[in-house]
């Protein structure tokens, strides 16, 4: 071997046996979890267990820091612009991982190439509700008024690019009927206030949002859009076998990283995601607003993200749906 080759040789050892001993160290100082809504939501619940877990697992102190807006692309983006050494993370919803690309004129990264897909926490499911001055108690009977309006309903959700103004999109799209969108700028809790004024007649609402309304008898639920009822109101159907069948629009929650974050890292960040949404009391304290664990590991959780882009870009391109 040459000097030349050598002197390479050792550089390459020199580098791996570095990376190596990161890897073997990590988490060797405070770790960032970006939530990408604002606190209070689901997704900051969900980053404020995990900082929780990781913190008594790992021995080094896990911080939550809130940025939202543009439908999560402002959390990810910070993250993704850090080193990939697993010292910041980000809890997201759907958006950032598999709807912004679609919908967006522009995006701040790639979420193919640089979103890592670490774990998918849980689900959110929507709940196709009305305001009790709608004269329908079912989806057939919901159906049948829309098409009488002559496209006059509006409805409500809390952003262009969120999953509840997708799934009416889709329901508009299969069940042929029209309703006009009144986007609330990433505010669920304003798009929820006017619908339980009236202003607007009807949404799709996460369960933690609506659960208490729907309960209060403030708002009427009339199905929900995941493929099975849910065990937080096991009462209401489903949009599917309330007529539309196949019908399936998820409001789901990850744990995501830089890509190019050391394999063993995402790992053991998802084993200890498994072990704690696996728990009873982690579990009691999710279902108490309507949010069921839903766990994923980095192989599954990439594929799924994958066939949500594909069956959301389709959607959006055939609506022609676009964000402000």
């Amino acid at each position: 071997m040459n000097s030349a080759l050598r002197v390479v040789s050792v550089v390459l050892i020199f580098l791996l046996s570095m990376s190596a001993f990161a890897q073997s160290t990590w988490p060797n100082r405070l770790v960032r979890i970006v939530s990408t809504s604002p606190p209070g939501g689901s997704v900051d619940l969900f980053a404020r267990i995990l900082a929780e877990e990781f913190t008594k697992t790992l021995g080094q102190p896990f911080v939550v820091e809130s940025r939202a807006g543009a439908n999560g692309n402002i959390g990810v983006d910070l993250v993704l612009k850090a080193p990939a050494d697993g010292h910041l993370l980000f809890v997201a919803p759907a958006g950032p991982f598999s709807i912004n690309a679609s919908i967006m004129e522009s995006m701040p990264f790639n979420a193919k190439k640089d979103i890592l897909p670490v774990a998918m926490l849980g689900v959110s499911p929507l709940v196709l509700v009305v305001h009790p001055s709608v004269p329908a108690k079912d989806l057939k009977q919901l159906l049948q008024w829309m098409k009488q309006q002559d496209g006059k309903v509006n409805y409500a959700s809390q952003a262009v690019a969120s999953t509840g103004f997708l799934a009416m999109e889709l329901l508009k799209l299969q069940a042929g009927v029209e309703a006009t969108h009144i986007p609330y700028k990433g505010s669920a809790a304003a798009a929820t206030t006017d619908l339980l004024a009236g202003r607007v007649p009807l949404s799709f609402v996460n369960t933690s949002t609506v659960l208490p309304h729907w309960r209060s008898g403030q708002l009427r639920a009339i199905a929900v859009a995941e493929i099975k009822r849910i065990q937080a109101a096991p009462e209401i159907p489903t949009v599917a076998e309330s007529g539309i069948p196949g019908f399936e629009a998820t409001s789901w929650f990850g744990l995501g990283a830089r890509s190019g974050t050391p394999r063993e890292i995402v790992n053991r960040l998802s084993e200890i995601a498994s072990n704690a949404l696996a728990r009873p009391d982690v579990v009691a304290r999710l279902s108490r607003i309507g949010i069921e664990p839903r766990f994923m590991g980095p192989e599954q959780f990439a594929d799924f993200v994958t066939t949500e882009s594909v069956k959301w870009e389709d959607i959006i391109r055939r609506t022609g749906a676009k964000a402000d």
